[in-house]
């Protein structure tokens, strides 16, 4: 062990000296698997190597390997041909530390919703310009599957939510594509969730905004896509006003793993307040 890893092993890896070291060494990282091209399932350098490679202790690389881990740009796995693997980040990250600062600004879940209502519209016309027939029709088996499984939440909320995530990438911009399934992962953490009547509404509002994107109609689409907005946002709050002037709480952003983020309608039980009557309203 060099002097360095000497002095390094010898503090704590929480010190402020070791975490500013490590964040130095994680933007080293991400630039290195930016420069080599290295893809998701790729092996990054092993320590002794990285160690070499970026002249740092052990503590230091494996604080920059936490962080990074946290971030979804690496998975750690232990044992004799473990080490660090190249990830790739995504959008329940981006929801993970939104939700987070909001916590912290005492934001409500009203906030993101209105957030929501704002940015999404303004997709509609960017899907018409730039999805490709094939990502349109894909919209639309979505929908199809949604509706054949109206019966089978499960089924349903997985088609539903994989039309939004469709959509999303259907901008063809990585900001708008990350940005709005975080958003709508945030909303899924109130724990709204349709009943069956609800699906069949949802399910004839997806089909009317689909409808005017596969015509290429983007004043048709971003108006529809206000008008769907639009209604979720006064259904909760003439229905749900407690709920949604609850503070967004981080740990409840991706509690429960869902194919894809999502879900609107009903809220019939919320992961902060498991006690509710299924078929109240807030008072």
């Amino acid at each position: 062990m060099n002097a360095l890893e000497a002095r390094e092993d010898g503090l704590a890896a929480g010190s402020d000296s070791t975490q500013k070291a490590a964040m130095r060494l994680a933007r080293s990282i991400v630039r290195t698997i930016q420069e080599e091209g290295l893809q998701p399932g790729d092996r990054y350098l092993s320590e002794a190597d990285a160690l070499k490679r970026h002249g740092v202790a052990r503590a230091t690389f494996r604080e920059a390997l936490r962080f990074l881990e946290l971030q979804g740009v690496l998975t750690v796995r232990a044992g004799p041909k473990g080490g660090a693997v190249v990830a790739r980040p995504s959008w329940p990250s981006l929801a993970s530390t939104l939700a987070l600062l909001m916590q912290f600004e005492n934001a409500p879940l009203r906030q993101v919703l209105e957030a929501r209502s704002v940015i999404e519209p303004g997709m509609a016309p960017m899907v018409v310009e730039h999805a490709t027939d094939a990502e349109v029709a894909a919209m639309g088996a979505a929908i199809v599957a949604a509706e054949a499984a109206m019966g089978d939440y499960p089924a349903f909320s997985h088609h539903y939510h994989r039309f939004w995530a469709l959509f999303a990438q259907g901008t063809h911009n990585a900001v708008l594509a990350m940005l709005s399934p975080a958003l709508r992962a945030i909303v899924d953490s109130g724990g709204f969730v349709p009943d069956e009547v609800q699906r069949g509404l949802l399910v004839e509002r997806l089909r009317g905004l689909h409808d005017r994107v596969e015509a290429r109609d983007a004043d048709g689409a971003r108006a529809k896509l206000a008008e769907i907005e639009d209604a979720f946002l006064d259904r909760l709050r003439t229905g749900y006003p407690q709920r949604i002037a609850q503070t967004v709480a981080w740990a409840d952003v991706g509690a429960e793993e869902s194919p894809l983020p999502g879900g609107e309608g009903i809220p019939v039980r919320t992961r902060r307040a498991q006690s509710d009557d299924v078929a109240s309203r807030d008072n």
